[in-house]
Order: structure tokens, then sequence, then C-alpha cells
């Protein structure tokens, strides 16, 4: 059987690395080692994995979570590899099936599946991964592109150690982003292989990487800017990747103007502030949209101060 590496990166996220070490453990594919890369955590994360005799705990200093993968995927022995977040669990037949798909496809860099999300509740909701949960088979690189996402969620892909040591991992600047500039170098050189079911199940909560609005912005669209050079040699892409630019100031800038109309009606106008000087920065259009709606909220506001 071929050894899998489940490098699961973790800082501060104890209260829910249990579950994703017992998931690891629950797997029907027999030989998997996991590696969890302790990155500046202060909580009991190095405890709660010695409760796992068959995990190791990696300390490093805390120099962001692609850092941490890297580190992960170098201490690794296994012919495969999964970064599974700390706040995910992978489902039972995760690993056999995607392995499975790529013992078929010696020729793919990765196979990806999908996943489902749920909450504190329980409760599930829809499953992700592209249209109908796929990515574009014909040309998955001109997906991403025009999507400005790679997957969903990297422990819902399977890769081949040796094509990521091969492109030296993720890139170590684009926090919450560095999924899809690996599977988009990664896609350019190498078909892709789609593990049609679930694999992945995905913790939505307060603190998930991205929800922080103004990082996520800057950083997709950094990503997606980083591939143009390839684009220029490469011109049949270039719509999908001024496609791919819009989608990025559109959703993320979209949420970080939202979120920062909602402080300004709760009357806190510190925060909108830098706000909108990042959407200035990176979503420049969306800017004025912002500050229109922005007026009207705080007059709103004013109106209905006099009016008591």
């Amino acid at each position: 059987m071929a050894l899998v590496s489940v490098v699961i990166g973790c800082r501060n996220y104890g209260r829910f690395l249990r579950e994703a070490i017992a998931s690891t453990n629950a797997q029907t594919h027999a030989e998997v080692e996991v590696i969890v890369v302790d990155y500046g955590s202060t909580d009991d994360t190095r405890e709660i994995v010695a409760e796992f005799p068959q995990a190791r705990c990696l300390s490093v200093p805390n120099r962001g979570l692609g850092r941490a993968r890297n580190d992960g995927l170098r201490a690794g022995k296994g012919e495969f590899v999964v970064f599974l977040d700390a706040d995910d669990m992978l489902v039972p037949d995760a690993i056999a099936t995607s392995l499975a798909c790529l013992e078929e496809r010696p020729e793919c860099a990765f196979v990806y599946g999908h996943q489902r999300f749920f909450d504190g509740s329980g409760e599930v909701s829809w499953r992700g991964g592209g249209p109908e949960g796929r990515l574009n088979d014909a040309d998955p690189y001109a997906y991403m592109l025009r999507t400005n996402n790679g997957l969903r969620a990297p422990g819902a892909a399977l890769y081949r150690r040796d094509v990521l040591l091969q492109v030296d991992g993720f890139a170590t600047d684009l926090e919450g982003c560095e999924d899809f500039d690996l599977n988009a170098r990664l896609a350019r050189a190498h078909p892709i292989a789609c593990n049609d079911r679930i694999v992945l199940m995905t913790r939505v909560h307060e603190s998930n990487m991205s929800r922080r609005w103004g990082s996520m912005l800057a950083k997709a669209i950094t990503a997606q800017r980083r591939q143009h050079s390839y684009v220029r040699a490469h011109p049949e892409y270039e719509n999908d990747y001024r496609n791919g630019l819009r989608v990025a100031r559109s959703h993320w800038g979209g949420r970080l103007a939202e979120e920062a109309l909602t402080n300004i009606s709760a009357g806190s106008y510190d925060r909108p502030a830098r706000d909108l000087l990042t959407l200035l920065r990176w979503a420049p259009r969306t800017a004025p949209r912002f500050v229109a709606r922005a007026a009207m909220r705080a007059a709103r506001r004013l109106l209905g101060r006099h009016g008591r």
C-alpha cells in the first residue's frame, strides 16, 4: 500500500484538532502518517497531538500557513500528501477513493474531491468544487483563472509529493490563497483528476481565515496577478485572467464593503475608514458604491437621532 502523509497546519485550533486527527485514524486506507505542524500555538495543540500515538507534532515558528505546510511536506515520508486544515475532517473513504483515482491516472498531479459544510450545530449545507461540483475537465487552468479559485479547500485534494517538491510547494506570502496559487501552477503543466464524491467536511465558524475580507481581497488579487506572466505568453487565457480579477474584486470587495457598512450602521467609523483605503487600493470600482451607500446609512443614522 502507498503511504499517504496527512499534514495538518495548526495555530491555536486545538479545540478542533482532535476531530481532525480522529478523521485520519478512521480512514479505510491503512497506510497513513499524520504530521501536525504547530506554528506558534499558545493553546494545548501539542498536548492534544500527544494523545494520538500515530501522529507526530512538528513545532515551528509562526511564519504563516504556507510555510507550515511546506515544513510538513518536507518532513513527511508519504508518496502522496493531503493538507488538512485543523478545523476540518476527512470522510472515512477520502484517501482510499482519491488514491484509486490517481493510480488509474498516473499522469495527473493531484485529484480533488468535493466537500460539505457544517457549523457548530452540525447542520450541513451545500457541496462545493466548481460547476455542479466539478472543475472544467477540458481546461481546469482556464476555470481556475476565470473564477479566481483553485479548490474550495486544500483538504479536498490528494497530491503527488514528488510533483509538489518540484514546484517548491506553497507560496509563503499568500495566506488564504496559497492553495489557488499552487493548484494553478500545477494545472498549467499537468492534468488533474476528479474524485466525484464528498471527501471533506468543512467547518464554518467565526474565525475562519476566509472571513478576513480585507486580507482575502488583497491576497486573491495578488495571487491572480502572479499568473499574468504566464498568461502574457499564452494570450488565449487573457479573458479568463481578467474575469478572475473582476470576480476577486467583486466577491471579496463586496464582502468587505458590507462588513464596513454594518459597522457604520452600528456607529463605528474607524475600521470602515481603513476598509475604504483597502477598497481604493484593491477594488477601486467598488469604492465609490461603498462611499455612496455608507453616506446614506450615516445620514439615516443622523436623521434617526434627530427624530428622537
